[in-house]
């Protein structure tokens, strides 16, 4: 079982997901061995987080409640100095992006149904109000998807994807930053996958399918943008009942290997990792692991590890690979209500 070591100069960015007088953005380095950590902002309930594509900038979304903020910290060693902070202008912001020109960030409204778009200054810093682009749709878990609810914006290329779990949709968007408010953002494809999915996040393959988890279905499905046919497996080979929060599994975020031969996939509630073959028309689960934390949240890929922050149980994780599949768990450090995970150098 092999130590997960950072590369010259890296060092692990963690959302400390609680209370802002004790959690927000952290850095953790290793020093003689050991890992040491600094608090670089105090934010309430930090959830997601991304970077400018080419400036030392951290963008994150924070708050669980109907008045969602977004955060813009310029990275300076282990300092983090604020360059922009507002509200959201919607409920639970859960995921944000910055398009491939650094002159637009993406935020996901998740209970108000929005995207959230807004201009960035040249050093990163936000460049005028906010506009919202309003989305609908529904599916047949009621409680969960009464309207339409983005989880996840990510790019593929100069195309912006939504995953909508409120909608069971793929959502896809041309992006042009030069032009003004909502008209930034243009729809031009939406794909259904099976209906009660619930899907949370994605990531796109080698061959160009999608694999996407769902949250509401406890599946794994894969398939191409636009197409009618999707392959739709289970996304844990155990039943339950889940051991954190709640007795059903609730997935959560999917990660591909650097080679994209297989997926990693968390199950939250069962508070396991399954790593799928992917190379195939249908996923193989070719093995599931114990990440011996509660409430796997957020999943981060290296060469040789898959990280894990675990939400509940305050901690870190590293599985190490052996020919892509995870073989077991070492624990990297603790740290209160870690919620995702990013490498930075």
């Amino acid at each position: 079982m092999s130590d997960f070591t950072l590369g010259e100069g890296q060092s692990l960015l963690v959302a400390s997901r609680g209370i802002f007088e004790l959690h927000g953005l952290t850095r953790w380095v290793q020093e003689g061995g050991r890992w040491r950590g600094k608090t670089l902002a105090r934010v309430n309930q930090l959830s997601s987080l991304t970077r400018h594509p080419s400036l030392p900038v951290v963008y994150g979304t924070s708050r669980v409640g109907m008045e969602g903020e977004i955060h813009a910290w310029r990275i300076e060693g282990d300092r983090a100095v604020t360059v922009g902070e507002k509200a959201s202008e919607g409920a639970e912001p859960c995921h944000l992006v910055v398009d491939p020109s650094g002159r637009l960030l993406i935020v996901t409204n998740y209970t108000t149904s929005t995207l959230a778009l807004q201009k960035l200054a040249t050093d990163g810093s936000f460049d005028g109000p906010i506009a919202l682009l309003k989305l609908s749709g529904g599916g047949p878990e009621t409680e969960r998807q009464d309207d339409a609810h983005p989880h996840q914006a990510f790019f593929d290329g100069e195309t912006l994807i939504v995953i909508d779990l409120g909608a069971d949709l793929v959502r896809e968007f041309s992006v042009d930053p030069t032009r003004p408010g909502v008209d930034a953002l243009t729809p031009t494809r939406t794909t259904v996958v099976p209906a009660n999915t619930g899907p949370r996040h994605g990531v796109v393959l080698p061959d160009g399918r999608l694999a996407i988890s769902g949250e509401l279905g406890a599946n794994l499905v894969v398939g191409r943008r636009g197409g009618a046919s999707w392959a739709n497996v289970g996304s844990s080979r155990y039943a339950g009942p889940g051991k954190t929060r709640w007795t059903r599994n609730y997935p959560g975020d999917i990660q591909r290997s650097l080679d994209g031969r297989h997926v990693y996939f968390a199950n939250r509630s069962i508070d396991t990792v399954s790593t799928f073959d992917v190379t195939g028309s249908e996923p193989v689960l070719v093995g599931e692991l114990d990440t011996l934390t509660q409430w796997p949240q957020h999943l981060l890929v290296t060469k040789d590890h898959v990280l894990v922050a675990g939400w509940d149980s305050s901690a870190v994780k590293a599985l190490p690979l052996a020919d892509g599949v995870p073989t077991g768990v070492t624990h990297l450090f603790d740290c209160p209500g870690a919620g995702w995970l990013m490498l930075w150098d």
